[in-house]
């Protein structure tokens, strides 16, 4: 592990990036209670089929590659990134609507059936507006601060978002099994009304950021638009590995079906996600500024795979099962988000300054899109599976571990682990 240095931590809690430490509080409350963690058992205990909920989860995977018509909204909106990362920003409050959602149901107001469906379009269109603010996000500070601030900025709001979450999710395990026990469904009510009231945070905080005034985005054309092929070749190896993204069914689904773990369980699942993805944060986050990105990536994959590979050691058979999906949640998510900041990095080291924006959503279009195939292949198996039938979970864990072990063999890496160009030295970046 690459360690964190105090001194940037300490850059980035300064007043200057309070907004941005906003933003990755508000975010961390959206992840842990208006989330997967809560929504996968809310819709089984509400007796909704679980590929139905597999194609809720996936809604959003898919829905981000709306990102790649970011460069035509832009241009009808006359560059105005500001207005639409607020508007995009307001689907992080959806705790409120849940809570409304199951209320209804709880007091009867509404039937289970109707309370599943409203509670999916609410989860699938929320978190697909939710993935686009935060993309827009990483897009406006990529706008507003040089390179060596966003490479401080960025890690240290996933860390935070990840570190609180690890908070947040690893007791209300407990507090769910024992309040669903005692109160009902109203315990989900409390989850997701905390949820939305802090969830808020965001959305002030986006209001709040530097502004980045008109981003003006050039029509394309044949000579304007063109990008490195070390980029093309970079956004195909992330197309293969974004298949196996889609492939992996909810782990916490396959705790609660197949393996009769408790809702509990599967939020402390959850938990351990992302306690995984702060380490994988805190490992690469710093290393970044100075390192390897391709490398990071190479590697992120590597792990990936080892995390599908122990998807499918947790058959029912094994009594270690639980274990073994604790620890492939760890690495997806650890090794999903280093690879997720090392492919930020890499995107923008290999995207030119003029094409920042046409690259970007060119590349979440095409990995989402790729994402959304997969989700829609892992959908249709487990439809046509009898709902417990533990080898179709265990075929596409595989085909998830195998579409990572292409990406890691096919992943173009530099000559070491030290990166080809240095970003400006710690002293350039503000104190406050």
């Amino acid at each position: 592990m690459h360690l964190p240095r105090p001194l940037r931590w300490r850059a980035f809690a300064t007043a200057h990036y309070r907004p941005f430490q906003a933003i990755a509080v508000g975010q961390a409350f959206t992840a842990s209670y208006a989330s997967d963690a809560l929504f996968v058992p809310i819709l089984l205990r509400l007796g909704a089929p679980p590929a139905l909920v597999v194609v809720v989860g996936a809604a959003p995977v898919g829905g981000a590659a709306l990102q790649a018509f970011a460069p035509q909204i832009l241009r009808r909106l006359k560059g105005d990134l500001r207005g639409l990362t607020l508007s995009l920003a307001l689907a992080e409050i959806r705790g409120f609507v849940l809570a409304a959602i199951v209320a209804g149901v709880a007091a009867g107001a509404m039937s289970q059936v109707m309370g599943i469906a409203l509670i999916s379009a609410t989860v699938a269109i929320g978190q697909t507006v939710g993935g686009l603010s935060g993309s827009n996000i990483s897009l406006w500070t990529a706008v507003v601060l040089p390179d060596a601030e966003r490479r401080l900025v960025g890690p240290r709001m996933g860390a935070l978002t990840m570190a609180l979450s690890t908070a947040l999710l690893l007791p209300a395990g407990l507090v769910l099994d024992a309040g669903t026990r005692a109160i009902g469904l109203w315990a989900y009510v409390a989850f997701f009304l905390v949820g939305g009231m802090a969830s808020t945070l965001t959305p002030l905080a986006v209001a709040r950021l530097p502004r980045p005034g008109r981003v003006l985005v050039a029509r394309e054309t044949a000579a304007g638009t063109e990008v490195p092929p070390a980029f093309r070749r970079f956004t195909d190896v992330s197309v293969i590995a974004s298949v196996g993204q889609g492939l992996i069914p909810s782990l916490s689904l396959y705790a609660l079906i197949v393996l009769g773990m408790s809702a509990g369980f599967a939020v402390a699942l959850s938990g351990v996600a992302a306690a995984g993805a702060l380490a994988g944060s805190l490992a690469v986050g710093s290393f970044l500024l100075r390192g390897s990105s391709s490398r990071v990536l190479r590697a992120s994959f590597l792990f990936r795979a080892v995390a599908g590979v122990c998807c499918v050691a947790a058959i029912p058979a094994n009594p270690l099962a639980p274990a073994f999906l604790l620890v492939g949640s760890a690495l997806f998510n650890g090794a999903g988000n280093a690879g997720a900041l090392a492919t930020n990095e890499r995107l923008y080291r290999l995207a030119p300054a003029q094409a920042r924006v046409h690259c970007q959503s060119r590349f979440v279009g095409s990995t989402a899109g790729a994402a959304g195939a997969g989700a829609v292949v892992c959908a249709t198996v487990l439809a046509l599976a009898p709902p417990a039938a533990w080898a179709a979970y265990t075929a596409l864990y595989a085909g998830s571990a195998i579409s990572r072990a292409i990406a890691t063999f096919r992943t173009e890496v530099s000559p070491s682990w030290s990166s080809p160009s240095a970003p400006p030295p710690d002293e350039s970046l503000p104190r406050g």
